[in-house]
């Protein structure tokens, strides 16, 4: 298969992340008394903030306040919690030289998401950087996945991917009629990822580019 556009999650597909993220999210829920240990907030890793502070018990009128306190740690210390998965810079630079135009989708604040590619040295890769608006208009991946691909100037039907860990991920895919590729290194599992509509699932950075630029 050849794809000429293909849209990267961000979280559990290019970086682990788990560390700073969940740390971040234990400092905000403490402000509000509720302890989560490591593996209940992992879950909540991709999916938008708003859902995983109410799945851990945080009152829908206090979600706006734990987001913030949230973000205000994550800029400080979690965002540099933080590390390129094994084989991924090989394999952006293998989509580049094989001509396929690359966008970044994320859950993340938009100005993290720039902040982390610039830090790892692989922003010069995407053609666009979408994510959550600060202003809570863009939250949702559909909607994220939308900005992209209208960035992109809508790529035809039938030659886009979108490679991502979580259902969210894959659901945004299948909506937009994009080809949903997960990956099993990230914070889902391959039930969640099949039953959320992937046609494949990956096991390393290094298979990409073999299987949607060849």
């Amino acid at each position: 298969m050849r794809f000429s556009t293909v849209l990267f999650d961000l979280d559990g597909t290019l970086t682990d992340s788990q560390d700073g993220i969940v740390s971040s999210y234990q400092h905000a829920l403490a402000a509000f008394g509720i302890d989560a240990d490591d593996a209940s907030i992992k879950a909540w890793i991709g999916p938008p903030l708003q859902d995983g502070f109410a799945a851990l018990g945080v009152p829908a009128a206090q979600v706006p306040a734990a987001i913030d306190r949230y973000r205000a740690y994550f800029a400080e210390i979690g965002i540099h919690r933080n590390r390129l998965y094994d084989g991924v810079p090989a394999m952006l630079a293998e989509l580049d030289r094989a001509g396929v135009t690359l966008g970044l989708a994320t859950s993340k604040l938009v100005d993290f998401a720039e902040q982390i590619v610039a830090q790892f040295a692989i922003a010069e890769h995407f053609e666009v950087i979408a994510g959550a608006a600060r202003d809570g208009s863009r939250i949702n991946k559909a909607d994220i996945v939308a900005f992209a691909l209208e960035s992109l100037g809508w790529p035809q039907p039938g030659s886009a991917a979108l490679v991502g860990d979580r259902g969210d991920d894959m659901r945004a895919a299948v909506h937009h009629g994009l080809f949903p590729v997960g990956v099993s290194w990230g914070y889902g599992n391959n039930e969640e990822l099949q039953a959320s509509g992937s046609q494949m699932i990956i096991d390393h950075p290094s298979a990409v580019t073999g299987l949607l630029a060849s």
